[in-house]
C-alpha cells in the first residue's frame, strides 16, 4: 500500500482542476484553452502513482518519459520557455502535498514516499532543461532559412483538382533537404474530407500515372498521423503489412516520420518523411518538423483558397457572358432587379414586346407594378415578395401587362432568386414572354374541351343513373338478346337469384350460362316469347338450380315475367326477363299446411290424453280476454257448461283464500323475457250439492309470447288433486302425532330411570351385599343404562327432528387423543375382541364438541363390534388433512345388503332387520350419528363388500365457518 498513490489516484480529477486554476492567470497560458493547459496531465499523474506504487519498472519509466515529452513539445509549440515549463512541475509538486494537509501525522506518507514522488518532479524539470536547451541559435537560424526557401516556392494559388505535383513537390524537396531525409510524400484531403490523395512525391520526377488514395480513418500509418496530434515515428518501415502500408509509394525507407496538416481546427492533408537507414528521431527533428509543416500549412491554405477564388470569378465571368448573349439572342424581356436599392435593368427586348425604350422604363420596381392589370397586380406583387422573403429560388407567373398603347399583353414572367450567405434575397434576375396567342389558342381548345368533357358527363351521368336504376331494382332484372337468348345485362339481383357471377353470365347464351335448367321449360317459353311477341307471367314456377360452386341441385320457387323488347321495325331484338325469388314465402306456407295437419292431430291426441287422465284444459289470449275451457275443466272449477266464460270471471270460482296466489302466479308467467312458465295448486268454491267441502286443484301452463315481447297466449291443464292433499295431510298429522309422543315417553321416563341408576350405585357401595344381592342390583343397574340409553337416543331423534337438529357445543379438541380414549372404553365392554387404533403419529385438532364425537365413534366401534365375526380385528383410523379430519371405522364379516345400505341413516333402520335383544336398539343410532356429523360441517359415508368389509368414513372440517354450530 501507498499512500501517496492512493491519494493521486483518488483525487486526480481535483489535482486536474486545481492546476488549470494555478496556470490561467500565469501569462504563459493567457488565450489558451484549459485542454491546451491539461495536455497529457491525467496520463502523467496515473504513471507517476504506478511509479509510487510498484517502483521505477521499464514500462513504466518509458511511459513517464512520453508523457513529459509529448508536454513539453505542446507547450513549445504555443511560445512557453523553459521557466513556464519547470514552473508547471514546481506546482505539481506542491499541489499534491496539499491533499494530506487536513491528515493526522500518523495517516501522512512516509519520508521514504515523497522522496520517490520529488524524484519523479526533478527528473521531469530535467528533461524539461534537456529538450529547451537542445534548441540551439544554430538551428533557429536554419529554420529561418528553409522556410524563406518555403516562402519563395510557394504557389501564388492551387484549385482542388488541379494536379500540383510539379508546384508542390519543390516545396517537399525543401523539408526533405531541412530534415536531411531521403523522401517526403505529401497528401491533401479531398472534398469530402475523409479521403486523402497523393498530391507530390519527392522522388518522382513527374507525377505518376493515377492518383494513390487512402482513407484517414483506416489502420495504416497514415491514418493514425492524419489522427494523431503529435509526429508519429515508425522505426522500422520494412515488411510492413498492406494495410499498414496503404497509399504510401517508396520502399526503400527503414524510418517514418508523419505529421498531420491541421490549420484551422480542420485536416488538410499528411506529410510523410522517409529515412533510408534506421535511426531514432531526436526531439528537435520532430520539433522542426512542426514547425516546417505549421508553415507548409499557411502556405497550401493560402493558395486553395486564392484557387477557389479565381474558380469563382470565372465561373462569374462565365455566367454573366452567358446572361448578355442569352439576353441578346432572345426576343424576351429580360429584368434584373438589385434586391438592396431596388433598382431594375431591362434588356431590349422590353421594346420589342412591349415597345418601350429603354430610358422609359425606369429604373425602380414601381414602374414594373404600375403597369400590371388591376385584376392581377395583388396577386402577382404577393407572390413574388413571398418567394423574395421565403427560402425558394424560383418564381413564375402568368398576368396581363400594359404595353406602351395601352393595351394589354398575357406574359409568362420567370425569375430566380439569389441570395446571401444568410439566405436573404440579394438579387433577382428573370425574363418576361409574350403567350398571348398561345393563351387564346389554350383558352379555346380548353373550352371546347370543357363542352365536350360536360356532355360526355351528363350522358354518363345518364347512363350511370339507368344502370343503378336497374342494380338496385327490388326485383331481378335481365336483357336476352337474339334467338339464342344471349344475356346483355344482368343486374346483382338476378345473378344472385341465378347463383353465378356476372362475368359467368355476360354475353353467354343463357343455356349455356344455366345448362341444368335446360329440359325443365323454359327454354321454350323463352322461344314462344320471342317468336309470337306476347309476353308470359309466370307464378311459382319449381326450377331446379346448381346455386353453389359445385353444390347440389336446389328446388327453387319464382314469380316471374318474359316481356319481349320490340325494335324500331317492331320486330323482336330481346326479352325483358323480370324475376322474384318466393321460394321462402311457397316453403313457409307449406310448412303452414303441413304443421296445421300436425297441429289437428296433436290436438286431438291431446284431447283424448286428458280425457283418459281425467285433466281439464284451458286457452286464454291475455290481450283480448277471450277464453276456452273444455268440459272437464268446466266440471272442476264448477263454471257452467255453456256460454262464453271469461278469466275474470273464472276466477271468482277460486276459493278466496287462495285467488290472490293464483293471480300472482299467472303475472309472474306473463312477464316479457321471462320463462313464461305457470304452476300453482288451489282450492275452488264447490257448488251447491258437492258434497266435499273443497276440491284442490294442481295448474301447469305456459304463455307464449309475440315477436315484440307481449304475451299472446294462455294454455295450461288442471288436475284434480284432492285426495293427495288429504292423504298429506293425513300423514304429516300422524308423524307430527308419532314424533310429539316419542318425545313425551322419552321425557317422562328419564325421571324414574336416573333414580334407579343412583339407587343401584348406592347399594353396590355397600359391603354387607352378598353375591347374589351383588349380582341382582347390576342386572338392574345394566337395564336401567340400556333404557337411559335408548332414551337418549329418542330425545336426540325428536330434537333432530323437531327442534332443528341436534345441538353441539364445540371446543378446542384432540381428535387422536379423543379417538384413543373412546377405543380404550369401549374394549372394557368387549375384552374378547381386538380393537386397534391407528393414527398418523401427530394431533388432529380443531373445533368440535367432544360428546357428540365420542357419541359418533362409540356408535360406530359398537356396531363393528357386534356386526363383525369373533375372532375378527376392528380399527379405528385417525387422519389429518389441510381441511379436514379423518376417523374411518373398519370391520370385516357380511356386507350390509344394498337395499338396506341405501336407507341406512334413516330413523328405525338397522344393519340387520329386527330389534337387537342384547341392546334393545330401536334404529335410531346410525340415524343421530349422521346428524351429529352434519351439525359439525362434516359428512358421513359407508361402503360394505364381502372382499374389502364394511368401512364408516367420517369427514370433519377444521373450519369453524363451515359448522353448523349450535348450543
Amino acid at each position: 500500500m501507498n499512500l501517496i498513490a492512493d491519494l493521486i489516484e483518488a483525487n486526480l480529477d481535483v489535482l486536474v482542476r486545481r492546476f488549470v486554476e494555478e496556470t490561467r492567470g500565469r501569462e504563459s497560458s493567457q488565450g489558451l484553452k484549459p485542454s491546451e493547459i491539461i495536455t497529457t496531465l491525467p496520463e502523467y499523474l496515473r504513471v507517476v502513482a504506478a511509479i509510487c506504487r510498484h517502483g521505477p519498472t521499464p514500462e513504466h519509466l518509458e511511459t513517464r518519459a512520453r508523457l513529459e515529452e509529448a508536454h513539453i513539445n505542446l507547450r513549445l509549440r504555443v511560445g512557453a520557455t523553459q521557466e513556464d515549463a519547470t514552473d508547471e512541475y514546481t506546482l505539481l509538486g506542491q499541489l499534491i502535498p496539499r491533499l494530506w494537509d487536513d491528515l493526522r501525522d500518523a495517516e501522512r506518507p512516509v519520508a521514504r514516499d515523497l522522496q520517490c514522488l520529488f524524484h519523479q518532479l526533478e527528473e521531469a524539470m530535467d528533461h524539461v532543461v534537456l529538450l529547451f536547451s537542445g534548441y540551439s541559435l544554430e538551428d533557429r537560424q536554419r529554420e529561418k532559412r528553409f522556410l524563406r526557401q518555403l516562402d519563395a516556392l510557394a504557389p501564388r494559388s492551387l484549385e482542388a483538382h488541379e494536379d500540383a505535383h510539379a508546384r508542390l513537390k519543390p516545396l517537399v524537396d525543401v523539408v526533405v533537404r531541412a530534415l536531411e531525409a531521403t523522401g517526403a510524400e505529401l497528401f491533401l484531403v479531398d472534398d469530402g474530407g475523409v479521403m486523402m490523395v497523393a498530391v507530390a512525391d519527392a522522388e518522382q520526377a513527374v507525377a505518376p500515372p493515377g492518383r494513390r488514395r487512402v482513407d484517414s480513418r483506416g489502420p495504416s500509418f497514415l491514418g493514425r498521423v492524419a489522427r494523431s496530434e503529435e509526429p508519429l515515428v515508425l522505426a522500422q518501415a520494412h515488411g510492413l503489412a498492406e494495410a499498414e502500408r496503404e497509399g504510401l509509394h517508396a520502399e526503400g525507407w527503414s524510418t517514418l516520420l508523419g505529421l498531420r496538416l491541421w490549420p484551422h481546427g480542420e485536416l488538410m492533408g499528411v506529410l510523410c518523411v522517409g529515412f533510408a537507414e534506421a535511426r531514432p528521431v531526436p526531439p528537435q527533428t520532430k520539433r522542426f518538423l512542426e514547425t516546417l509543416v505549421e508553415y507548409l500549412s499557411g502556405i497550401l491554405d493560402r493558395a486553395l483558397l486564392l484557387g477557389r477564388l479565381n474558380a469563382a470569378h470565372r465561373r462569374l465571368e462565365t455566367s454573366e457572358t452567358r446572361y448578355r448573349l442569352a439576353s441578346q439572342a432572345s426576343s424576351d424581356s429580360v429584368w434584373d432587379w438589385d434586391l438592396t436599392t431596388q433598382e431594375v435593368a431591362w434588356s431590349g427586348g422590353v421594346q420589342d414586346l412591349f415597345g418601350f425604350a429603354p430610358e422609359e422604363t425606369g429604373g425602380t420596381a414601381s414602374w414594373w407594378v404600375g403597369r400590371i392589370h388591376p385584376e392581377d397586380r395583388e396577386r402577382v406583387e404577393h407572390g413574388i415578395h413571398a418567394v423574395i422573403q421565403g427560402t425558394q429560388a424560383r418564381w413564375q407567373d402568368t398576368y396581363r401587362f400594359q404595353d406602351r398603347q395601352g393595351g394589354y399583353v398575357r406574359v409568362l414572367d420567370t425569375g430566380v432568386v439569389t441570395r446571401d450567405a444568410q439566405g436573404r434575397g440579394v438579387r433577382m434576375v428573370g425574363a418576361m414572354q409574350d403567350i398571348t396567342d398561345r393563351w387564346e389558342t389554350e383558352t379555346g381548345r380548353e373550352r371546347m374541351l370543357q363542352e365536350a368533357q360536360t356532355a360526355r358527363v351528363q350522358a354518363d351521368r345518364e347512363l350511370s343513373r339507368l344502370n343503378t336504376l336497374l342494380h338496385q331494382a327490388p326485383v331481378a332484372l335481365a336483357i336476352l338478346q337474339g334467338p339464342t337468348h344471349v344475356v346483355e345485362l344482368a343486374n346483382p339481383r338476378i345473378c344472385e337469384l341465378w347463383g353465378r357471377t356476372l362475368p359467368q353470365m355476360l354475353h353467354r347464351p343463357v343455356m349455356e350460362a344455366l345448362p341444368e335448367v335446360r329440359g325443365q321449360g323454359l327454354l321454350e317459353l323463352l322461344d314462344q316469347v320471342f317468336t309470337t311477341g306476347r309476353p308470359f307471367v309466370g307464378n311459382e314456377v319449381p326450377v331446379s338450380l346448381t346455386r353453389a360452386p359445385g353444390g347440389a341441385l336446389e328446388d327453387v320457387y319464382f314469380n316471374f315475367v318474359y316481356q319481349p323488347l320490340l325494335g324500331t321495325e317492331g320486330d323482336v331484338e330481346g326479352i325483358l326477363v323480370v324475376a322474384t325469388d318466393v321460394t321462402d314465402g311457397v316453403r313457409a306456407r307449406q310448412r303452414t299446411e303441413a304443421l296445421a295437419a300436425t297441429l289437428h292431430a296433436s290436438e286431438e291426441r291431446l284431447r283424448l290424453a286428458l280425457d283418459a287422465v281425467d285433466m281439464g284444459s284451458w286457452d286464454v289470449n291475455p290481450l283480448t280476454g277471450a277464453s276456452s275451457w273444455d268440459a272437464r275443466f268446466r266440471a272442476m272449477l264448477g263454471l257452467p257448461e255453456h256460454g262464453e266464460v271469461s278469466l275474470a270471471e273464472a276466477m271468482q270460482f277460486v276459493h278466496e283464500e287462495d285467488r290472490a296466489k293464483v293471480e300472482q302466479a299467472m303475472a309472474e308467467a306473463n312477464v316479457p323475457g321471462g320463462s313464461g312458465e305457470y304452476a300453482c295448486e288451489y282450492r275452488v268454491r264447490l257448488p251447491r250439492g258437492d258434497g266435499a267441502k273443497e276440491r284442490w286443484l294442481s295448474g301447469r301452463g305456459q304463455v307464449h309470447f309475440r315477436p315484440d315481447g307481449r304475451p299472446a297466449r294462455f294454455v295450461g291443464t288442471a288436475l284434480d288433486v284432492t285426495e293427495r292433499r288429504r292423504a298429506e295431510a293425513m300423514a304429516r298429522q300422524r308423524a307430527d302425532f308419532e314424533q310429539y309422543l316419542v318425545g313425551i315417553v322419552s321425557h317422562d321416563l328419564r325421571n324414574p330411570l336416573n333414580a334407579i341408576v343412583l339407587g343401584t350405585t348406592s347399594l353396590l357401595r355397600r359391603d354387607e351385599l352378598n353375591e347374589r344381592a351383588t349380582k341382582a342390583v347390576l342386572r338392574i343397574q345394566a337395564s336401567a343404562e340400556r333404557a337411559v340409553r335408548m332414551i337418549r337416543d329418542l330425545l336426540d331423534f325428536t330434537q333432530a327432528r323437531l327442534g332443528g337438529g341436534i345441538p353441539v357445543q364445540c371446543q378446542d379438541l384432540d381428535l387422536t387423543a379423543l379417538a384413543r380414549q373412546v377405543a380404550e372404553e369401549v374394549q372394557v365392554n368387549f375384552p374378547e375382541r381386538d380393537l386397534q387404533t391407528a393414527t398418523t403419529g401427530r394431533e388432529a385438532r380443531g373445533c368440535w364438541d367432544p360428546d357428540r364425537i365420542a357419541q359418533v365413534l362409540t356408535n360406530l366401534l359398537g356396531n363393528a363390534l357386534k356386526y363383525s365375526p369373533e375372532g375378527t380385528p376392528v380399527t379405528l383410523r385417525v387422519q389429518d388433512t389441510p381441511r379436514d379430519a379423518i376417523l374411518e371405522v373398519h370391520n370385516q364379516g357380511d356386507p350390509i345388503p344394498p337395499e338396506l345400505l341405501r336407507r341406512l341413516f334413516q330413523p328405525m333402520q338397522r344393519g340387520a332387520p329386527g330389534m337387537d335383544r342384547t341392546t334393545r336398539s330401536v334404529g335410531l343410532g346410525l340415524y343421530i350419528v349422521q346428524n351429529i356429523v352434519q351439525a359439525h360441517g362434516g359428512t358421513i359415508d359407508v361402503t360394505s363388500t364381502q372382499e374389502a368389509g364394511t368401512t364408516f368414513t367420517v369427514r370433519l372440517p377444521h373450519d369453524r365457518t363451515g359448522q353448523a354450530a349450535r348450543g
